[in-house]
């Protein structure tokens, strides 16, 4: 792991989330895409058809200044589980679009989303000076709605995400309270 990786890792209870790289981009990985449920709510899902195009993914999103893109990694075994992604950040304007998998569905429903996004948005404010967090949503994934209004998520229409699609919710939560 090089300097600039410590500097990003963030040590929460259970986890560890630290930069992906390409390493990281295993069969595993590859397989979280194949899972129904998540073909059904990630956008990205159906694009990734192979390793090498989830290296890539990963590789275009090394060292920029308006992407952190973490992986989840269980504390006690290093088994990695789920990535969170910010892209972009934008700490002119104060905001950052995130999207998030728990990607090992053995972890889904134990609170990994709510540990994980409490951990990012304190770094990411900061480290970034972000003060709003920004998400879309399939309106249809009932669990993770219900999910980030517990972590203070609110239905909000905003211009800084692609909101084309409308299934999508757009949630934002505010770090200033």
């Amino acid at each position: 792991m090089n300097s600039e990786s410590k500097i990003f890792t963030i040590y929460t209870s259970r986890f560890i989330l630290r930069l992906l790289t390409e390493v990281d981009v295993t069969e595993k990985y590859l397989s979280w895409f194949k899972n129904l449920e998540t073909k059904k709510y990630v956008v990205t899902a159906s694009e990734m058809l192979g390793l090498e195009k989830l290296k890539d993914y990963v590789r275009k999103r090394t060292n920029r200044n308006d992407v952190l893109f973490w992986g989840i990694f269980e504390k006690e075994t290093n088994v990695h589980i789920g990535n969170v992604k910010y892209e972009p950040i934008d700490s002119e304007k104060g905001f950052a679009v995130m999207g998030i998998l728990i990607g090992d569905v053995s972890y889904r429903g134990k609170g990994v989303s709510g540990e994980v996004i409490k951990a990012t948005s304190s770094f990411l404010k900061e480290n970034k000076n972000i003060k709003q967090i920004i998400l879309g949503v399939h309106r249809q994934n009932h669990m993770a709605i219900k999910a980030y209004g517990k972590l203070g998520f609110r239905n909000q229409d905003t211009n800084f995400i692609n909101n084309s699609d409308s299934n999508v919710l757009t949630m934002v939560l505010s770090l200033n309270d």
